[in-house]
């Protein structure tokens, strides 16, 4: 009962750790690609930590609503943060113990994204701005377009596995790999890769830098936030960026996650741990470097073609599902 008691405790602080490392490198994350990117250009870039001194400049400023705005207004920023908080409590990230784990958990984890998605769109509308209105129904578009793809792909992992559970689907594909469906595979990585850039607003899709008012989809939905607001908008783009990433990682390059799974340690140790989450960092940063070069190497999209891009992973997906199932 005791060794029972203690390991239930290991893994609540596992996973509370878990959460603190993602909200600590999810800025660094944002940062290092914008600074891959910058070197590619053959400039010198902004500092590394640059994301993390943006945020705390705007929570020491003060938040300016519009006349107009309601009360949507005011609790949106935070439903918008703590949706995509309560989404990393779902993910394993460099142990399989998850702060939240039960049977359909991954279907959750996809919806409480979509939760905040709503009411950042709610947001940019309650604005009463043109530019807000446009960027909600653009990313309103976009969502329904791709949230359907990352269902499917998701849905080729719990046919693997047999299981909705993010924790038992991360330790089977640990265990097992997709070595006797290598073509599903790389279908399923194309497709989430596609997805991800979709959900997170990145090039092609969307372009997180510009502020020409008639290209922006998630920077015209906060064109009118400030102060904590916006800080918060901010760090949930962060956040959620590094969740897709962390998925990415995890699935496809199922090696170093510490939890008793194979290509880990098994002991719990200081060392073990410590061990885990830098290798948790290195992979993070190699699905992120990718990201750069897609970006520094396309221009984005006209937003009319965008629903074709969309298209492409969930054909995509559904060759991978059904190359499964065969």
């Amino acid at each position: 009962m005791l060794n029972n008691d203690l390991l239930n405790f290991n893994a609540v602080l596992i996973g509370i750790a878990q959460i603190l490392i993602l909200i600590l490198i999810a800025p660094f994350v944002n940062s290092y690609i914008n600074k891959i990117k910058s070197i590619l250009r053959g400039q010198q870039g902004r500092p590394l930590f640059q994301g993390y001194k943006d945020i705390f400049k705007l929570i020491r400023k003060e938040v300016v609503l519009s006349e107009d705005a309601s009360y949507i207004s005011r609790f949106a920023p935070y439903i918008v943060f703590v949706s995509i908080l309560v989404s990393a409590c779902f993910l394993p990230v460099f142990s399989s113990d998850a702060l939240l784990s039960f049977t359909g958990d991954i279907i959750a984890l996809v919806y409480t994204i979509g939760l905040g998605t709503f009411f950042m769109a709610l947001y940019g509308m309650d604005q009463a701005s043109s530019f807000g209105g446009l960027g909600s129904s653009r990313d309103i578009l976009i969502a329904s377009l791709a949230e359907p793809t990352l269902m499917l792909v998701i849905f080729t992992f719990a046919l693997q596995t047999r299981t909705t559970n993010i924790s038992q689907i991360f330790i089977d594909i640990h265990k097992n790999g997709f070595l006797n469906y290598p073509v599903s595979y790389v279908l399923a990585l194309m497709a989430f890769l596609i997805i991800s850039i979709a959900e997170n607003g990145r090039i092609p899709v969307d372009n997180p830098d510009t502020h020409l008012e008639l290209t922006m989809v998630h920077e015209a939905m906060i064109l009118e936030g400030s102060g904590r607001h916006l800080a918060l908008f901010e760090y949930s783009s962060y956040l959620k960026l590094i969740i897709f990433i962390t998925l990415a990682s995890n699935i496809f390059l199922p090696i170093g996650v510490y939890g008793g799974i194979p290509h880990s340690l098994s002991s719990f140790s200081f060392l073990t741990i410590l061990y885990a989450i830098l290798f948790y960092i290195l992979k993070v940063l190699i699905f992120a470097t990718p990201i750069a070069f897609i970006e520094i190497s396309m221009a984005k999209l006209r937003f009319f073609r965008v629903p074709d891009f969309l298209m492409l992973g969930f054909v995509l997906s559904i060759i991978s599902l059904v190359l499964y199932s065969i």
